[in-house]
């Protein structure tokens, strides 16, 4: 194990995020585009509960402009109650949850974004020190179907973008679907 797990408040982990920044992509529209952390004034778009509290983040960059979601992500915490749980008998490793990565815009996929967001993630779960990056890549997740979108790579092309993130310093684990 890394140490000791970090818990940040809300607050620090909206402005974490924040500090982030737009991916060179966006750059050029970055005036009309906010990083929005709650449901509240967006529109056009089918993902839900956008929210930031207690290590569990959804939050999406929004084009305030044309009215429409740009990319999501989500990610959390396991608690530490909830790790000592699974592992009784080996030491606990707790990881950092990736849950969701979506890049809504078909005209923007495979331009950075994602790869953007990955590598700040990964330094995120560096900075609170988890042992791990746990990923369920699903080329088929119900996110692409009520969008009525396909996801820009297939299952296998999924499971490669995220691996090849995959350091000894941050581990990547994918769990099968």
């Amino acid at each position: 194990m890394k140490g000791s797990f970090r818990n940040i408040s809300a607050e620090e982990l909206e402005e974490i995020i924040r500090n982030w920044g737009l991916p060179k992509a966006l750059l050029r529209d970055d005036e009309d585009i906010e990083f929005r952390f709650s449901d509240e004034g967006i529109k056009n778009n089918t993902e839900t509960n956008y929210r930031i509290d207690g290590g569990t983040c959804k939050f999406c960059l929004y084009d305030v402009k044309k009215e429409r979601p740009l990319f999501s992500m989500e990610f959390y915490q396991i608690s530490d109650k909830l790790a000592g749980l699974r592992a009784a008998d080996k030491p606990i490793k707790k990881p950092l949850v990736l849950e969701f990565l979506y890049v809504h815009d078909d005209s923007l996929r495979k331009k950075g974004i994602a790869t953007f967001f990955m590598k700040k993630i990964i330094q995120y779960a560096k900075s609170i020190k988890v042992d791990y990056l746990k990923v369920m890549p699903n080329a088929n997740a119900k996110n692409f179907k009520k969008d009525k979108k396909t996801n820009a790579l297939s299952q296998e092309e999924l499971k490669r973008f995220y691996t090849k993130f995959s350091t000894h310093e941050m581990p990547i684990e994918l769990v099968n679907i």
